[in-house]
């Protein structure tokens, strides 16, 4: 059969029963089977589209045969493991204790504090660098000043929060 006068329904009628025993003998699944298959007349079209295929039914185990594979192979790669449930206890929680929670809240509110009572060139050079990830040159160009003004700035500002906040 020629890729341009094929009879596609009379193929699929045809076709798709021998499709479907080979991709199931493959992977052993109906639901996947069926959409495997589906997935061959659809690669199918699309190179019937493009150009010429001299033998549509070898085309179609071909490609049927490689998705399956392909997809086994997909299996392999994503496939589950299996934890008992001590091994999922024996897993260390990342999440920080309700009591580290409230020190880093605590320290964060600090720190806060500390960057707020910095003066108002200085806090906004600092805050322009280090939370909004600026450059000195952005924020010098923002500040109207220059880019050694704001590498001052933001060393004088270092130094205060370490002062107010390194010392506890």
């Amino acid at each position: 059969m020629n890729a341009k006068t094929f009879d596609i329904a009379g193929l699929y009628t045809s076709e798709q029963g021998r499709l479907r025993q080979l991709v199931r003998r493959l992977v052993g699944n109906k639901t996947t089977t069926e959409d495997l298959v589906h997935q061959t007349f659809v690669k199918l079209l699309a190179a019937a589209d493009g150009g010429n295929i001299d033998n549509c039914p070898a085309y179609l185990r071909t490609t049927a045969r490689n998705l399956a594979l392909n997809h086994l192979r997909d299996l392999k790669r994503h496939a589950e493991v299996g934890v008992t449930d001590a091994e999922l206890h024996a897993i260390p929680d990342l999440q920080p204790s309700p009591e580290m929670t409230a020190v880093y809240r605590c320290e964060l509110r600090r720190v806060l504090q500390a960057v707020a009572s910095l003066p108002p060139k200085r806090r906004e050079a600092f805050v322009l660098n280090k939370f909004e990830d600026m450059s000195y040159d952005e924020i010098a160009a923002r500040l109207g000043v220059s880019r050694n003004t704001v590498i001052s700035h933001i060393v004088i500002a270092l130094a205060d929060l370490d002062r107010k906040i390194g010392g506890k």
